[in-house]
């Protein structure tokens, strides 16, 4: 039977402590998850970064997929910052 691999960033979205781990040291991170899927670009991307741009970065995509999320549910964000306004 083939194990089961979580895409990373599926992984860091969906869990916190993950991507907290991940934030603070990226080769532990994912040695201590063993199911998680990354690439050999992702990896040297993240581990290219000092902590706190790791920080940003993940975070950024954090905030994207749950901005598009909202988006894809409720329709554009208006220029009020509300969800469903032109």
């Amino acid at each position: 039977m083939e194990e089961l691999r979580i895409p990373l960033w599926t992984r860091v979205v969906a869990d916190p402590g993950f991507r907290d781990a991940l934030i603070d040291d990226p080769l532990r991170a994912l040695a201590g998850a063993g199911d998680v899927a990354a690439s050999a670009e992702q990896i040297e991307q993240l581990e290219g970064m000092d902590a706190d741009e790791r920080g940003e970065f993940v975070r950024g995509v954090v905030r994207e997929v749950h901005m598009r999320g909202g988006q894809a549910r409720f329709g554009s964000i208006g220029p009020d910052g509300r969800l469903g306004r032109s």
